[in-house]
């Protein structure tokens, strides 16, 4: 609230940046924010391929700009590839003309080299790490009031398996002998990792967040989850919270099984998509963490129509009562999803009553 030239207060709407950041503190907030994990649409839109898009942090950064000042979103979801990290630490990438890069089948390598072999000064030393950190820093400095949520690549769980082959890895994680070496490497990947979150604080993100859908069920038992993931879940948010880093929290598929567990850990949000029960998100995650997401980027967004769009979004915030939730999709949206249906998404929101 401010007072105008003549006496009279008026209240003065919160920025973008305010209004997730007061969501996250779990304040009440003038409306719903509304946050996209969009840099594949962002690149699409702005002309450029996804080549020019991760080797240019200039263009990096005005694709983001440019797609979060067309549709009024209060922040984005910054991101590259799901391979940065990986990278840096020795792993094969491809990397198509308009395609993220992604990391493929190598020669394997003996465990014990593997582990020797991961070092968080690597990050420091490579140069797409440096492209995407200099497009952080591009887009904060444009945007001072958008909330720039930087993420910190794969968790390290996501990291070893990338490194040790996903097949691989799958398998030997049911082997007892193997399991004090696979900690051993998460546990150095992790320090990779942390890492990361410092560097992408540093250039200026408000929040971070990671990836780590290769823990989650769809691909490993609940058990196993509690075993080799939920322990590195639980030392980051304790580290993140000492450096007053808040971070976001992403597994695909059905969390279901393991959302109380997720829940538990404390992150400041936890994004999950369309096919976790959205009823138990809210209910499990009530009182530890704000809810990100969880509108499904391909069915909804891509394929739906407006009126779909809205519909949904409404029917995700009566859930929700409006409260604890940044609402987005649940992941990446699509290179090409229309814009009337993107409108539509922010102006649900945006009208979404709260009271």
């Amino acid at each position: 609230m401010i007072s105008d030239s003549h006496g009279h207060d008026r209240v003065v709407p919160l920025t973008g940046r305010e209004r997730i950041l007061q969501t996250l503190r779990g304040e009440p907030a003038d409306r719903v924010p509304v946050m996209l994990h969009c840099f594949m649409a962002a690149a699409r839109e702005y002309g450029i391929t996804m080549r020019e898009y991760r080797e240019s942090p200039e263009k990096m950064a005005g694709a983001l700009s440019a797609f979060a000042q067309k549709y009024g979103l209060d922040g984005v979801m910054t991101d590259m590839d799901t391979a940065l990290e990986a990278h840096a630490l020795g792993a094969t990438l491809a990397f198509p003309e308009d395609e993220p890069a992604r990391v493929v089948d190598s020669e394997p390598q003996p465990l014990n080299r593997l582990i020797d072999s991961v070092d968080p000064q690597k990050l420091y030393r490579d140069p797409r790490i440096h492209n995407y950190l200099e497009g952080l820093r591009l887009f904060k400095r444009a945007n001072p009031d958008l909330c720039l949520r930087g993420n910190a690549d794969q968790a390290p769980f996501s990291i070893a398996m990338l490194l040790y082959g996903m097949q691989r890895f799958m398998e030997d994680l049911l082997d007892e002998d193997l399991a004090p070496d696979l900690l051993k490497l998460i546990d150095r990947c992790y320090d990779v990792h942390l890492e990361f979150h410092k560097m992408s604080l540093a250039v200026g993100s408000d929040l971070t967040s990671f990836g780590d859908s290769s823990c989650g069920p769809n691909l490993i038992s609940r058990e196993l989850y509690l075993k080799f993931g939920n322990p590195f879940h639980r030392r980051l948010q304790r580290d993140l919270a000492a450096l007053g880093i808040q971070t976001v929290c992403h597994i695909c598929g059905n969390l279901d099984l393991i959302l109380d567990d997720v829940a538990a850990v404390g992150f400041a949000g936890v994004e999950v998509d369309y096919k976790t029960n959205l009823v138990k998100a809210r209910d499990s995650l009530a009182g530890h963490s704000v809810m990100f997401g969880p509108i499904d980027p391909s069915g909804v967004f891509y394929f739906g129509s407006p009126a779909s769009v809205a519909a949904k979004t409404r029917e995700v915030l009566d859930i929700f009562r409006g409260r604890n939730i940044v609402i987005g999709a649940g992941c990446g949206l699509p290179a090409g999803v229309p814009a009337e249906n993107l409108r539509a998404f922010v102006s649900a929101a945006r009208e979404y009553p709260l009271v």
